[in-house]
């Protein structure tokens, strides 16, 4: 084997490697802002993942993640492939990434067919906030430079978080007893074809934030539709909020899942009225994966 042939080979060994370590998760338990039977904060699962990268490059920003309504975890248990291949991405590009499970510890399981007991409103706005605060802690996360992304009934959840009625905001504006100034708050914030977009745009006049938000839709998405995303942006940004919005054609729910095959999703019609269909659209994902690493650029490393 030539002397080049050799480098290239242990180049390609120690890039797998990299993205290998990069993938690596630990689990471990935060505070959530909601509180359990007891009054005491409720404690949830959450799965971190470091870069790869030298101790002296710390601090990092940071990305928390919030699940769409079936959950973080697979039926056996491992980390949906959305999420690991998110991680594996912004972990390479340097960034911390929480991946929040809202469902497990409060025993709660799929809410893809029917409304469940965690709300998109109430109590995982408060998950959201807890993963912040638990972030903002640790000496190798940069405090004022965390992002949140969600997908689904995790994008709704963004929208309720970051905005005027978040029941976990409050909290961030005001000073705490000792008068020091309240924590940073979500430096910018992404949305995947989020649930309850039509009860925003019936709202839009009354909803208000200063986070930068994106969101990132399917037109032919008939599960979260497009239409009232569309109408709810248009609404703020002519009131001067910082929500932009970026629609795929012949995208479908989950279009950034990677390798998910285009399948009607019949299980699900009864709360959303026609069969949902979900499944990968290359184009569309190679677009969000180019898309959310320019606005987590602008955001968090500028």
């Amino acid at each position: 084997m030539t002397v080049k042939r050799c480098l290239t080979v242990w180049t390609l060994i120690a890039w797998i490697a990299l993205g290998h370590i990069a993938a690596a998760q630990e689990k471990i338990q935060i505070a959530s802002l909601d509180k359990d039977g007891s009054g005491a904060a409720l404690m949830l699962d959450a799965y971190l993942f470091k870069p790869a990268l030298p101790e002296t490059s710390a601090p990092f920003p940071a990305v928390v993640f919030l699940h769409g309504c079936g959950g973080l975890l697979s039926h056996s248990g491992k980390i949906l492939s959305r999420e690991m291949d998110w991680a594996r991405r912004l972990n390479q590009q340097g960034y911390v990434v929480l991946a929040v499970d809202s469902f497990t510890t409060r025993g709660a399981s799929s809410e893809c067919a029917h409304a469940g007991s965690v709300t998109p409103e109430i109590e995982r706005p408060r998950d959201a906030y807890g993963a912040l605060r638990f972030l903002q802690a640790q000496p190798y996360v940069k405090a004022d430079r965390i992002a949140l992304i969600g997908w689904s009934h995790g994008g709704g959840t963004v929208l309720f978080s970051i905005g005027p009625r978040s029941p976990a905001r409050a909290a961030l504006d005001d000073k705490s007893r000792d008068a020091t100034p309240a924590a940073p708050d979500f430096r910018a914030a992404i949305a995947f074809y989020p649930g309850w977009c039509n009860t925003f745009s019936q709202h839009a006049s009354d909803w208000n934030t200063k986070i930068p938000l994106l969101i990132l839709q399917g037109q032919s998405d008939v599960w979260t539709r497009a239409q009232p995303c569309e109408e709810f942006v248009q609404t703020v940004r002519a009131n001067g909020m910082p929500v932009e919005i970026h629609l795929y054609p012949d995208a479908y729910h989950d279009f950034d899942f990677p390798n998910l095959p285009v399948t009607e999703r019949p299980e699900f019609a009864k709360r959303t009225g026609p069969a949902p269909i979900t499944g990968t659209n290359p184009v569309a994902r190679a677009d969000a994966i180019e898309r959310v690493t320019a606005y987590l650029t602008q955001y968090l490393n500028n």
